[in-house]
């Protein structure tokens, strides 16, 4: 374990709790008020877009600078492996678990990363998209988790107190990262990858057909616009 000190470990608690509570921020938004059907898409899209970018210029450009091509690859493979076996796991509980289990699994990664790479900063970017992506998942989450037979029974307090745990998991995960996978470049390569494989199953999975299933335009330069912003943050904070 390495030294650190309290700032670092309150940064990265900071970062880690943006990145994974704004999911139960999107679901406290979602209730409070009502989105037409075309909204939803579009902030699904929107999403999507987000987590789009994220993939490529946060997740696979790194891992690639570190481990190589074809590393990358392969472990991007892996995570769209490990994605599938747990949406089927997750299926078998209840569309709404799995919603709930597409939200912190994606997290876990991303918050190892992120508390490794704490001292020199260059994944601020990733918790801003994560961060960012969440508020909009919580949103369009909500509606389904509340609509039919899911494993919330229609319970908003059940909802709201399994969001409220999965978004407690990133700090944890993040102080971790911080204590024992700094300096761990190819580590911390290999985990970007995976992650950014399961993130482009959940994407062509679940989100994007839904996003798009009455093929309108407005959810799709909302998923334009959530890559463009993306992109953006990446260039402007860096990593």
């Amino acid at each position: 374990m390495v030294a650190v000190g309290v700032a670092d470990v309150l940064r990265v608690i900071a970062i880690t709790a943006f990145a994974g509570g704004t999911s139960f921020l999107g679901i406290w938004i979602s209730r409070k008020t009502t989105f037409s059907e075309d909204h939803i898409l579009a902030i699904t899209a929107f999403g999507a877009g987000i987590l789009i970018s994220a993939a490529i210029f946060s997740m696979v450009i790194e891992a690639e600078k570190n481990i190589g091509i074809i590393a990358t690859l392969f472990a991007f493979m892996g995570g769209a492996i490990i994605f599938t076996i747990a949406n089927m796991i997750a299926e078998k509980k209840g569309g709404g678990a799995g919603i709930l289990l597409g939200i912190g699994l994606e997290s876990i990664p991303e918050s190892l990363a992120i508390g490794a790479a704490i001292a020199s900063g260059p994944y601020l970017a990733l918790s801003l998209l994560i961060g960012i992506q969440n508020v909009s998942e919580g949103i369009a989450s909500y509606r389904e988790m509340m609509t039919g037979k899911t494993a919330f029974s229609d319970n908003p307090e059940k909802v709201f107190a399994a969001t409220a745990v999965i978004s407690a998991i990133p700090v944890l995960l993040g102080l971790v990262g911080l204590f024992y996978l700094q300096g761990m470049k190819e580590v911390i390569a290999y985990i970007l990858a995976i992650s950014a494989g399961g993130i482009f199953y959940m994407l062509h999975y679940d989100m994007i057909p839904k996003a798009h299933k009455d093929r309108k335009w407005l959810p799709t330069f909302g998923a334009v616009l959530g890559f463009i912003i993306g992109f953006a943050i990446v260039r402007v904070v860096g990593g």
